[in-house]
């Protein structure tokens, strides 16, 4: 059992004194042995749970309605094609060190964030908090059952084994520059290595084409991107991003404008931009660029996944919970090397303000959130 933060503060302060709840490993269950409350990474469509009477789901796009604050309480999946040299291999395998973090040597400087252990369990966090946002489903496109799958940069290839138990007539293939994916997967999923900002050679073979939790810092050129996924889908086949912007939402003014949140977001993005990556995403040009490569039925819908346990309906408290514990769990991993390579901050300062940050995700009377950028388009069929 990993160990995660949970949720356990202080009523008065509603600051959040102790973080020590188990998380389980992936699959993950829903309680302990000793019969206390867990935190469940479970997100399908059967938690019964998550749909109470005291609060409806609210619309994409719309504010989240907040607690009222009486109520607070405290064999190998890898592709042997894509390891085709000893020198690639060696590349591919050899991590770099640095503050205690372990980073990708493929493709060096194409990816600021850790690929250790500690980040691939933030990384899954974050995808049961996004899917729960996204009310437990893998897409939103007008998909029926895919039967050919791209997962573009698959991380631990979560997404894409999920969606190969659930549809195990379709075959998924996940690619990414770290091989952190695990060995053990379903007979119908598959991983290789690869950098998606270079030429797709696969060939008009997938209906789906997705990718989750990118973030402009990912993909060098999304028009590029989009143009290779149309190449590579079938007539009538569909891409879809779920995306976020590094950024605190708040529509009710509960977080100042100058809180360590929003000061860290703004030189987390300054970091970035100084590394020659993006750190924000553009929906609209997005569209844009997806119509410019032949997409039609192009659609944009926009989600908020909370920070924290202050949603009244009881899905988003919970995708809140997660999102909370993998910021926490994550911030430093997301922060050091963007602001010490991209901002010439020391190693101390940096750990300083993600203390402050810390504390103010902690906070529940901020009622903060991540927006989320859910963009599909289709190729026409023939």
């Amino acid at each position: 059992m990993a160990q995660r933060p949970a949720s356990s503060h202080d009523s008065d302060s509603g600051v959040f004194t102790h973080l020590d709840a188990e998380i389980p490993d992936h699959p993950p269950g829903s309680s302990s042995s000793a019969g206390e409350p867990v935190v469940s990474l479970h997100a399908g469509p059967g938690d019964a749970e998550l749909r109470g009477p005291d609060a409806v789901d609210p619309l994409p796009g719309q504010p989240i309605e907040a607690l009222d604050s009486q109520s607070e309480s405290g064999d190998s999946g890898y592709d042997e094609k894509s390891l085709s040299t000893a020198s690639l291999r060696s590349s591919i395998f050899h991590y770099e060190h640095e503050f205690g973090r372990s980073y990708h040597s493929f493709r060096r400087g194409k990816y600021v964030l850790p690929n250790d252990e500690r980040e691939q369990d933030r990384m899954d966090i974050h995808y049961h908090a996004l899917r729960l946002t996204l009310e437990n489903k893998h897409f939103i496109a007008p998909i029926e059952a895919p039967t050919s799958v791209l997962d573009v940069g698959t991380g631990t290839g979560i997404w894409a084994m999920d969606v190969a138990d659930d549809f195990p007539g379709a075959h998924v293939l996940g690619i990414d520059l770290s091989p952190i994916q695990p060995t053990a997967v379903p007979p119908n999923a598959e991983f290789q290595i690869m950098d998606a900002d270079e030429e797709w050679d696969f060939g008009p073979r997938f209906d789906f084409v997705h990718t989750r939790l990118m973030g402009g810092f990912c993909v060098k050129s999304w028009q590029h991107f989009y143009q290779q996924a149309f190449q590579s889908l079938q007539p009538g086949g569909w891409v879809e991003n779920q995306e976020f912007d590094v950024h605190f939402g708040c529509d009710d003014g509960t977080l100042p404008a100058n809180s360590s949140s929003q000061q860290w977001a703004e030189l987390w993005g300054q970091g970035i931009r100084n590394l020659g990556l993006e750190s924000r995403i553009f929906p609209e040009q997005m569209l844009a660029q997806m119509r410019d490569a032949g997409f039609i039925n192009v659609t944009y819908r926009e989600y908020k996944m909370p920070i924290g346990e202050w949603p009244k309906n009881k899905r988003l408290r919970k995708s809140g919970l997660f999102n909370m514990i993998g910021m926490i769990d994550g911030l430093s991993g997301l922060t050091v090397k963007t602001f010490t390579h991209g901002l010439g901050w020391s190693e101390v300062e940096t750990e300083i303000l993600v203390a402050k940050v810390k504390s103010e995700l902690q906070n529940r009377r901020y009622h903060t959130y991540f927006p989320i950028h859910v963009l599909y388009g289709q190729k026409p069929p023939i």
